[in-house]
C-alpha cells in the first residue's frame, strides 16, 4: 500500500483531540542539551504539535518515494471535534502514513500517536463496564 501526506484538517482534528483532553508526553531531550527528559503539553503548543505530526508524515512520505518535500501547517481551533473512536481511527491511519523511517518509534509524533491512542480507549462505550481480568472457570 502506498503512503500518502493526510490533510491538514487530519492533523488539526488529532491535535485539538490531544489539546482538549491536556495530553503531554515525555521525551528525551536530543544530542547537545542536558540529558533527561522533557514533557511537551498539547494545549497552548498546538501549533507546534501540529508541526510535529506533519513533519514525521512528510519524512515518512519523502523517504519512501526519495522525495524531498517540505510542508508546514497552520493550526486550526475549528478542527473538527472527534469522538474517541474516531481519534483512534485517525490516529492509526497517520501512524501508518508515518512508520516508513527506522526511528519513528522513537519520534515524538510517535509518542503524541500512542498519548491519542491511550487516552481514546477508555473513553469507548462499555469499556468501563467491561471486566479487568478473566478468571478461570471454576468447576464443582
Amino acid at each position: 500500500m502506498s503512503a500518502f501526506i493526510v490533510t491538514d484538517t487530519h492533523i488539526n482534528a488529532l491535535v485539538r483531540y490531544a489539546s482538549r483532553h491536556k495530553l503531554s508526553v515525555f521525551f528525551n531531550r536530543q544530542l547537545g542539551f542536558p540529558f533527561g527528559k522533557e514533557q511537551l503539553k498539547t494545549y497552548d503548543n498546538e501549533q507546534a504539535i501540529a508541526q510535529i505530526l506533519l513533519d514525521e508524515n512528510v519524512k515518512s512520505v519523502n523517504y519512501r518515494y526519495r522525495d524531498n518535500e517540505i510542508m508546514t501547517i497552520t493550526y486550526d481551533p475549528a478542527a473538527p471535534i472527534l469522538t474517541a473512536i474516531q481519534a483512534i481511527k485517525a490516529a492509526q491511519c497517520l501512524k501508518y502514513q508515518s512508520n516508513e523511517c527506522d526511528d519513528f518509534e522513537e519520534s515524538i509524533a510517535f509518542k503524541l500517536i500512542e498519548a491519542i491512542i491511550s487516552d481514546a480507549i477508555p473513553r469507548l462505550e462499555g469499556y468501563e463496564s467491561a471486566s479487568w481480568a478473566i478468571a478461570d472457570k471454576v468447576t464443582a
